[in-house]
Order: C-alpha cells, then sequence, then structure tokens
C-alpha cells in the first residue's frame, strides 16, 4: 500500500507541474528507459493530434524544389532551414 501511495504523490507532483522548465528538469531526472517511453509517448501524441514530425515537415518543403533555375545554394538554404 506504501507503494501506491508513493506512486500517486509523484502523480500529484506531476500535476503540478506548469511551465516547460518544470517539465524539463523533472526529465532530466528520468532514467534513460523512461526517456526513451516519454519519446515514443510523444511521438504518438503528434501522430494522434496529426501534426507532421519535423523530417516530414522538412520533406514537404524540400519536394519539388530541385527544378529548373534552382541553384545549389538555394537548395543548401532550404536544407539549413532559410527558407
Amino acid at each position: 500500500m506504501q507503494y501506491i501511495l508513493c506512486r500517486a504523490a509523484e502523480h500529484a507532483k506531476l500535476l503540478s507541474m506548469s511551465t516547460i522548465k518544470e517539465i524539463e528538469a523533472a526529465i532530466e531526472q528520468l532514467p534513460a528507459p523512461e526517456v526513451d517511453a516519454l519519446v515514443s509517448w510523444l511521438e504518438q501524441l503528434r501522430i494522434r493530434r496529426g501534426a507532421a514530425v519535423p523530417v516530414e515537415r522538412w520533406l514537404e518543403r524540400a519536394r519539388g524544389a530541385g527544378r529548373a533555375g534552382v541553384t545549389t545554394a538555394g537548395i543548401m538554404a532550404l536544407t539549413r532551414g532559410e527558407e
């Protein structure tokens, strides 16, 4: 029963976090396997919300960029996120 109370107290503490800084500080304390689980959960959340993952957004912007009149410098700027 003590374990359940302890876990409940941890959960209550999680609910009281309201800023990104507080959440980041808590994540810093997690062991690597829990960070991996969090990353997987966040990726699934993005998918459920219909948000494109960063690579997909980049591919959408880059699609068709290599056409006549586009310079190598222009493509490189695109890959650096400058356009």
